[in-house]
């Protein structure tokens, strides 16, 4: 009897392969900067100086990982599904750094300006790619007005990233710099950091719009969209 020979593995499973290798270094960072967040929290709670204040630093901390578990969610699910894999990642690193810089300030009581901007920039990073992956993972196909809004959103959403950088690195502990004076690209902007409020005010707004209505456009039958965009005023006669 001849033996049978080998069944080639199938072509997909290379690309499977590299996706669950991405899965188990997200899986794996997510799992170390939880690891040390839990042990640092409690080291917190038990540290503190009364049992009242011990719960609030614990509720505090539990919160923090709730939030920015929603993004290393948001992340992994499209690390499996192959959408927008590097943001993924880069937004799965941003939240657990954020994790663990905040716990670890909370229990040595850090005051240092750059330790606080550098954690500060990580979180706005983690919330604004919660949102672009949240989008990712609700709108998979975009097209017309669903990928006009999902552009729109997604172009909000780094636009508030870049503002929010900006005005965290730019902040100032004794005396906010908000009069116009400031480093010199500071003052070469053709707006102040008063108006970046604004401009990052005005950002949000678009981005939330931009997002339900790309969500809700994108569950528009698509008879629904040809109609909305041939039908013409001279058709109609």
């Amino acid at each position: 009897m001849s033996e049978t020979p080998p069944v080639p593995p199938p072509l997909g499973d290379a690309p499977r392969a590299e996706r669950w290798s991405l899965l188990e270094i997200g899986g794996a960072v997510t799992l170390a900067a939880l690891a040390f967040a839990a042990v640092v929290g409690v080291i917190a709670v038990i540290d503190t100086d009364s049992s009242p204040a011990g719960f609030g630093v614990g509720f505090g901390i539990a919160l923090l990982i709730f939030l920015a578990g929603a993004t290393i969610a948001c992340a992994l699910a499209c690390l499996a599904r192959r959408r927008m894999e590097r943001v993924a990642l880069g937004a799965l690193v941003a939240a657990c750094l954020s994790i663990d810089l905040i716990v670890l300030a909370i229990w040595l009581e850090i005051d240092s300006e750059a330790y606080g901007k550098t954690a500060g920039v990580v979180t706005v990073w983690s919330f604004f790619a919660l949102v672009v992956l949240s989008l990712a993972l609700a709108v998979t196909a975009p097209q017309r007005l669903a990928l006009a809004l999902y552009t729109g959103a997604v172009t909000a959403a780094v636009v508030g990233g870049l503002i929010s950088t900006w005005l965290i690195v730019t902040a100032e502990d004794e005396e906010a710099e908000f009069a116009g004076a400031g480093s010199p690209f500071a003052d070469a902007l053709p707006i102040g950091n008063d108006s970046l409020l604004q401009v990052l005010g005005a950002m949000l707004v678009l981005l939330a719009a931009f997002w339900f209505g790309a969500l809700a456009a994108s569950r528009l039958p698509d008879q629904t969209l040809k109609r909305t965009f041939t039908t013409s005023p001279s058709s109609t006669t």
